[in-house]
């Protein structure tokens, strides 16, 4: 049986000392207040019970009701009891009907019979187990709904940053989908957590997005870059982070934005090793390096593969995550096995 709490309000120590064994019978603990007072300053004070039991044959008990709207207002589960007397004028079947400001409550009548008055207080506890069941059902469906919207907010927030850098240089907006792409099949591949891949996801659509400050005749320049046009467009990853770290829902992958290009050796002194952050950096600096080095830019054509797996496999400890190298050329490696033919 489910043990609760019960809070009493009377001033009849007769009716305390008989309702008190019956409901320390059933594992329920017992409060005892004498008027509707005390009970809203107990309310007050955080002592919310599952049950209430009113004397209603004690004038005290009838005092300051609003304890009895308090405790529904603290308790939407509570339950409501009152102890009633043959002649009085609340006495009504079972059930007390709904009366000014008193709400319909259960009837405890007085002589009690012990077997009919447990059964009734462990059908209050049951049925305020039950409904906060149900309570705490809905809160978690609400909490799941709001979750919900909160990450469609967020990935209307990424799409409408991703869609000024498509409308400033669609190669840009084009290279981060590719690289997106290619993170989460690394992300699946590597078995990562769903919060991750979607925290890569967002770092990988939005790594770009510093660019926005770079002139584009620079980023489409064919001629040798000089150092300070160099530096230049080397620093977009620290404005890209910047950006997006003022969006509080995408703040966490600032960091990932702002070491892209940090080599894996010395990603350790800006990122915690083992931390997501750390991991998706990681996984970001060769997918992004791995996409650049297949698109055309304004200066070269796309590079071979074999020089790409070179290049790729020879950073590897050095420029490049290992684990992240290993899943980007075992994921993108051409099938070596001719095609099958219908003969």
């Amino acid at each position: 049986m489910l043990s609760g709490r019960i809070m009493i309000v009377s001033d009849r120590n007769e009716v305390i000392a008989e309702l008190q064994p019956i409901i320390r019978a059933g594992q329920h603990l017992a409060l005892t207040v004498a008027d509707g007072a005390e009970a809203l300053r107990t309310l007050e004070e955080g002592l919310v019970p599952d049950v209430v039991i009113s004397d209603l044959g004690s004038r005290r008990s009838l005092e300051d009701i609003d304890y009895v709207l308090r405790f529904r207002e603290l308790n939407r589960v509570g339950r409501h009891l009152a102890v009633v007397e043959d002649g009085a004028p609340f006495a009504v079947g079972d059930t007390i009907p709904a009366r000014g400001r008193l709400p319909e409550l259960t009837a405890l009548p007085r002589p009690f019979h012990r077997a009919d008055t447990t059964r009734k207080i462990d059908e209050a506890i049951l049925r305020v187990d039950h409904d906060l069941r149900a309570l705490r059902g809905e809160m978690w469906r609400e909490l799941h709904r709001m979750q919900q919207s909160m990450r469609q907010m967020q990935r209307e927030t990424v799409n409408a940053l991703a869609a000024t850098v498509a409308a400033r240089d669609p190669y840009m907006h084009g290279h981060a989908t590719r690289v997106a792409e290619l993170c989460a099949q690394v992300a699946e591949a590597m078995e990562l957590p769903a919060d991750q891949c979607e925290l890569l996801d967002t770092a990988a659509v939005l790594h770009e997005i510093g660019k926005a400050s770079v002139p584009l005749e620079l980023l489409h320049k064919t001629s040798p870059l000089s150092p300070s046009e160099l530096e230049q467009i080397r620093g977009h990853a620290a404005i890209g982070a910047g950006i997006v770290g003022g969006v509080p829902a995408l703040k966490r992958a600032a960091p990932v934005i702002l070491h892209q290009g940090t080599d894996h050796a010395d990603l350790s002194d800006h990122l915690a090793p083992g931390t997501p952050e750390y991991r998706l950096a990681g996984i970001l600096r060769v997918a992004d390096a791995y996409d650049a080095m297949l698109s055309p830019r304004s200066y070269r054509g796309p590079v071979t593969r074999d020089y790409l797996e070179q290049t790729l496999v020879s950073g590897a400890g050095t420029r490049f995550c290992p684990a992240a190298v290993d899943a980007v050329i075992g994921l993108t490696r051409p099938d070596p096995r001719p095609e099958d033919r219908t003969p």
